[in-house]
């Protein structure tokens, strides 16, 4: 099949990816140590702390362990920050790039560890739902990986795709290891939480924008994915 007939599916983050919400992130980070009795935190120490969790983060940053107790305290922290702000944005050009990459062929699907109906309608409420052919959240609890819900997102998309090439990006480096251990290709972006050192050292191209990062989904989609 000839590669335009043949472009990739797109599968975002969207916490620190598609919504311009680092600040909010980080935020919801002070607030989630200020429950822990611990002080507010800069930008650059999140993200060379940032995890699938509040709890990792914090856990990060004390350098110790959290107890059961400090971890749900951290949770609950960390999300009634987030609840009580209003929603964020999408990243300046978001809307345009989506667009004009599907004008080019390509698909869109968002994966997110954020609670399912608060993502669904999240991104209704932006307009910008009918952008993508699927929208995961999370709809059980707090999950520390990509790695099962992104196995379950693609198994759906194979129905209706067969072999079409995919491709992962996002701002984490657990977005790298799940899109390994899914055997798809990931483009880390770091224009979100993770810091750009952590996710140069992953392995893989790396993306300072969200038009850098599908320009080089597309290149790569065709190509044998690497092992980790």
């Amino acid at each position: 099949m000839p590669r335009i007939l043949n472009r990739p599916h797109l599968v975002w983050g969207w916490r620190g990816t598609l919504a311009d919400d680092v600040e909010r992130q980080v935020g919801s980070v002070n607030a989630a140590l200020a429950s822990l009795g611990a002080q507010p935190v800069d930008f650059d120490t999140v993200r060379h702390h940032f995890a699938t969790s509040a709890p990792a983060i914090c856990a990060g940053i004390l350098g110790r362990a959290l107890t059961d107790r400090e971890r749900t305290r951290a949770s609950m922290a960390f999300e009634t920050y987030h609840s009580r702000r209003p929603p964020a944005d999408l990243m300046p050009g978001t809307e345009d790039l989506l667009t004009l990459l599907i004008r080019s062929g390509c698909s869109h699907s968002v994966l997110s560890l954020s609670a399912h109906v608060g993502l669904a309608r999240h991104i209704s409420d932006l307009g910008v739902a009918s952008l993508s052919l699927r929208v995961d959240g999370r709809t059980g609890p707090s999950a520390r990986s990509k790695k099962q819900p992104l196995a379950r997102h693609l198994s759906t998309l194979r129905q209706t795709m067969g072999d079409r090439p995919i491709v992962l990006i996002g701002d984490a480096v657990d977005d790298v290891r799940a899109a390994f251990a899914n055997q798809i290709h990931p483009v880390p972006y770091t224009g979100g939480l993770t810091h750009p050192d952590i996710l140069r050292s992953s392995g893989g191209p790396v993306a300072g924008t969200l038009a850098e990062a599908a320009a080089l989904a597309v290149e790569y989609a065709h190509t044998e994915w690497p092992s980790p």
